[in-house]
């Protein structure tokens, strides 16, 4: 027996009017009930006793506090909720999610009044009239809301047995979190999300309503990128009758995420806008870091409340394991979350439309109202924090240099750590003075761009500030990873080169500072293909750090790690030895940014050294702690080398798995590195001669490849090269041959390794084109070029001499070549490889007029293929080995049999190659009309002779 059970007869009436009552003040409901007429006044009664029962929960300002609720006493759910349950007037389909106190179903109208499908939002745990008070209250904020990033109120009321619901628009889209997940968007794209909620929010604050739930679950984003803030169920309204309190107040639990919560919810204190500025920037921090900004030891309740009320959270740069992203969080967009994350509600921003709009300033280039905390702040926090070591170190001052949003500590006497802070944010304050009004010419003032600030600020920097070297030195770091935001990588090298100058004079060649500085140029150099250049660099910080009375193991494991990277391609072995050291400096540590890197790298030269097992081992580790630390920065580049590995051991279907999985992770970035997980997805298609696949998704990335500049490195590059081998492959070397030159054009001066396996592509399309001295010039310089690399990279060039001696009329020395160089033994020696072999050592077999051997080789291969599980990969291997049983056949004389062999090779060839260029097509045609013309003779008695 519910409280509805008397009405149950006349419900359908009574909840309409009962709808109607609720969208009115208390104050106006007698007079509403005395102007009831017709058969409207007869269920005035019963609307009264409700109207009354409703308010007798009405006791206190409603939701002053963080509501409590109890649920020793709950009972469970109502009986029937299961899909295809009715409630009120829609159908159960299917449960969408549960959260502590309401269930969420989608659903449809099952009165046939209108086509709509609903998300139903139910109590989970108790129908009664306090959580009827919280629906109700729910129905009567959203009805006052009405924008693009909220979820739509449809309907809402209580049904016949009692349970109030509120039907809502359907959103079809995931968590804002799991969505930078999935899709890995820029850090351009992830602040254009959060300011579509922040539009809401203010939208809602706007209206008196604070959301006092803000969090990534309640915040969807759907397939077009647009967001869709939901669940305003804990929500206050903040002026007017309606901020009175309810019994609700009694009851006990918490009625919001703890993760999320500002530190005046925590403390149980009246709650205002501020409550959701704190709310969404801890949202805003996980969505650009990857990670909450509280890092716990023991994970519990108790000390997560302790972290929100008292603690301060680390930058976002600093918790973020992407570097890339870290360097684009530095400066602007730290102080930004600093400033809404500050403890005390009113150092926070004023509004959310603040908060945005400094995010939006952040994106023009413009600079942010949020500034750094000052000297007397952080020192302060400081003493608080470390009570004991600052007592114990007398002698030892804080300091801060303030510049944009970085904060940089210096342990040196408190004078001139001053003395530095105020002159480097002078600087910078003149430096942005130049952009305002208050200038000689205050239209071309406004129109100065934010590259062309800088540029003046780093002309600046050495002539006014000769006297504070310490500033010079943060101006430096701090101007270089401005540069390196807009992906200005040239001038940022130049500032990070006056930086190590001027670590080397203040603090020596073989300090930190010097040496960090060393590693950070070597890795830019690096990532912009000048190899040499960047050698230098490192093998000089490592020759200092060497000479160190003890070599720093965290500085040690960042050279070897760079220095790595840098013979990864140029000298496998050095690179291996150098990644092996770096990673056991890693796992001795622990769990680090610098670490994941380590061993990203390791798993990158073992695969190269053809050390395949502990390429895969390394690759897991790192992507074991990406998940350890909660952020997936990093994590498509360490599964798109994983995949690639996958690949090297013949697991073919599971390579591809990992590389789509990595796509999808940066399919919505643009930078070098995240075309490079693209790159890795269409080479492996390239190698399985997944040619159409390839072929149809190049598009994109070719465009990108063409206009991209000097700045993005050897990426593009890369790009044009794998779509120019596609295409020879695939049987058009006229558009391959013009890609290849392209790629070449776009190949970075300094760097060498790459050019190897380029020209040695360039030779196969000129082959193929015909134009074989061409192609022999460049097969000598690839083979020259590439003599110290991997064998993978040796052999494929070897294959491309062969088929240059193939064109030229000399099959034996291919032949020869072939069984010179057999495959070893190993993890590479893989199933899928020896197929390949197989087809290409038939091809010779058959070029050097071994018709039997061809033959034998040929029927042994698509023996082994049919026993492959994973046949679709090798089409054109299977396409190679029919071609060359049916023209085996066909000169033995066995025109019957060559027949239907060669008709099959015919449709294998068209459905992998270019039907219209490809020589391997033209072939394939031109032996099945052979075996045709000579079936016919057979058929008609006479010989060659005498038809002819």
């Amino acid at each position: 027996m519910t409280p509805l059970s008397p009405f149950a007869a006349d419900w359908p009436a009574i909840s309409a009017l009962l709808d109607e009552a609720l969208g009115l003040p208390a104050s106006a409901h007698a007079a509403w009930l005395d102007g009831l007429s017709g058969e409207r006044a007869a269920h005035a009664q019963a609307l009264r006793t409700l109207l009354a029962h409703r308010a007798s929960v009405e006791t206190d300002d409603f939701l002053r506090e963080v509501p409590r609720l109890d649920l020793a006493d709950a009972e469970p759910p109502g009986s029937g909720l299961v899909a295809g349950s009715h409630v009120g007037a829609y159908r159960l389909i299917s449960e969408l999610g549960r959260g502590g106190m309401a269930a969420v179903w989608l659903a449809d109208r099952s009165d046939g009044l209108m086509k709509r499908r609903v998300a139903l939002k139910l109590p989970r745990i108790v129908w009664g009239d306090a959580f009827a008070e919280r629906l109700a209250r729910e129905r009567e904020i959203l009805a006052t809301l009405e924008h693009e990033h909220i979820a739509r109120l449809y309907d809402a009321g209580v049904d016949a047995l009692g349970r109030p619901f509120l039907a809502m628009e359907y959103v079809e889209g995931e968590s804002i979190d799991s969505y930078c997940l999935a899709h890995a968007p820029g850090v351009h794209e992830r602040i254009g999300l959060l300011r579509q909620v922040m539009t809401a929010v203010a939208h809602a604050h706007a209206r008196l309503v604070v959301h006092r739930d803000l969090k990534p679950s309640n915040i969807l984003v759907t397939r077009d990128g647009q967001v869709k803030l939901l669940d305003f169920g804990i929500a206050k309204l903040l002026e007017g009758e309606r901020t009175r309190a309810t019994a609700l107040t009694e009851l006990g639990g918490r009625a919001l995420t703890l993760d999320y919560a500002s530190p005046e919810q925590i403390r149980g204190e009246p709650l205002g806008t501020a409550s959701d500025i704190y709310s969404m920037a801890v949202v805003a921090y996980e969505v650009l870091a990857g990670t909450r900004p509280y890092r716990l030891k023991r994970a519990s309740v108790a000390e997560l409340e302790e972290a929100i009320a008292s603690a301060d959270p680390p930058l976002a740069s600093d918790s973020a394991t992407d570097r890339r992203l870290a360097r684009q969080l530095r400066g602007d967009l730290d102080s930004i979350l600093n400033k809404a994350l500050k403890k005390a509600a009113g150092e926070r921003y004023a509004t959310m439309d603040a908060f945005a709009q400094d995010l939006q300033r952040h994106l023009d280039g413009k600079p942010v109202q949020a500034r750094p905390d000052g000297l007397a702040y952080r020192a302060a926090k400081f003493v608080h924090r470390h009570r004991l070591q600052v007592a114990a170190a007398t002698g030892v001052a804080l300091a801060l240099v303030a510049g944009t949003a970085v904060a940089l500590w210096q342990a040196r006497e408190a004078a001139r750590a001053a003395a530095t802070a105020e002159a480097v944010q002078g600087f910078i304050e003149s430096v942005f003075d130049a952009n305002t009004s208050d200038q000689a010419d205050p239209v071309a003032a406004r129109a100065t761009t934010a590259r062309e600030l800088l540029d003046r600020g780093a002309e600046r920097v050495d002539r006014e500030l000769a006297s504070a070297p310490e500033a010079q030195l943060r101006l430096y770091k701090l101007m270089a990873q401005m540069y390196v935001g807009m992906a200005l990588n040239e001038p940022s090298i130049a500032l990070e080169r006056r930086s190590l100058a001027l670590s080397t004079r203040l603090y020596g060649a073989h300090s930190d500072q010097a040496l960090r500085s060393a590693v950070e140029i070597g890795l830019d150099l690096s990532s912009l293909g000048r190899r040499d250049e960047a050698l230098t660099v490192l093998l000089q910080a490592d020759a200092a750090a060497r000479s160190r009375r003890r070599d720093d193991d965290a500085v040690r494991m960042m050279i070897d790690t760079a220095l790595a990277m840098v013979y990864v391609s140029a000298d496998p072995p050095l690179g291996l030895a150098r990644a092996r050291s770096a990673a056991a400096l890693a796992r001795a540590q622990g769990v680090s940014a610098d670490g994941i890197e380590a061993l990203f790298t390791l798993g990158e030269n073992a695969r190269k050294a053809g050390a395949l097992a502990e390429a895969r081992q390394a690759l897991v580790d790192a992507a074991a702690w990406i998940d350890l630390q909660g952020k997936t920065g990093e994590l498509h580049m360490v599964l798109s080398a994983l995949g690639a590995v996958q690949n090297d051991l013949g697991q073919i279907e599971a390579a591809g798995a990992t590389l789509r999985r990595a796509v999808a992770l940066s399919e919505r970035r643009n930078e070098p590195a995240f075309r490079a997980t693209r790159f890795k997805l269409a080479r492996y298609q390239y190698e399985n001669r997944l040619l159409h696949e390839a072929l149809a998704a190049a598009d994109a990335d070719v465009a990108w490849a063409r206009r991209a500049g000097p700045e993005e490195g050897e990426v593009p590059s890369a790009v044009m090269a794998n779509y120019g081998r596609t295409l020879v492959a695939y049987g058009d070397a006229a558009r391959g041959l013009a890609a290849l030159d392209e790629a070449r054009a776009l190949l970075p001066r300094a760097t060498t390794e790459r050019m190897g396996p380029l020209l040695a592509a360039r030779a196969d399309a000129l082959v193929a084109l015909g134009r074989l001295d061409e192609a022999r010039a460049d097969v000598e310089r690839a083979l020259a070029t590439t003599a110290r690399a991997g064998g993978a990279t040796v052999e494929a060039v070897r294959a491309v001499r062969r088929r240059y001696w193939l064109a030229a009329g000399r099959p034996e020395q291919a032949l020869q070549d072939f069984r010179d160089h057999p495959q070893q033994a190993g993890e590479t020696d893989t199933a899928p490889l020896r197929l390949r072999r197989q087809a290409e050592e038939a091809q010779l077999l058959l070029a050097a007029g071994r018709d039997a051997e061809a033959r034998s080789v040929a029927t042994a291969g698509l023996a082994a293929l049919d026993r492959l599980p994973e046949r679709r990969f090798f089409g054109v291997a299977e396409a190679q080995m029919t071609a060359v049983l049916g023209q085996a056949l066909l000169r033995e004389g066995r025109a019957a049999e060559a027949l239907p062999v060669l008709q099959k090779s015919l449709t294998l060839h068209l459905v992998q190659y270019d039907p219209v260029h490809s020589p391997a097509v033209a072939n394939a045609r031109r032996a099945l009309a052979e075996a045709e013309d000579a079936a016919r003779r057979a058929g008609t008695g006479t010989s060659p002779t005498e038809r002819r």
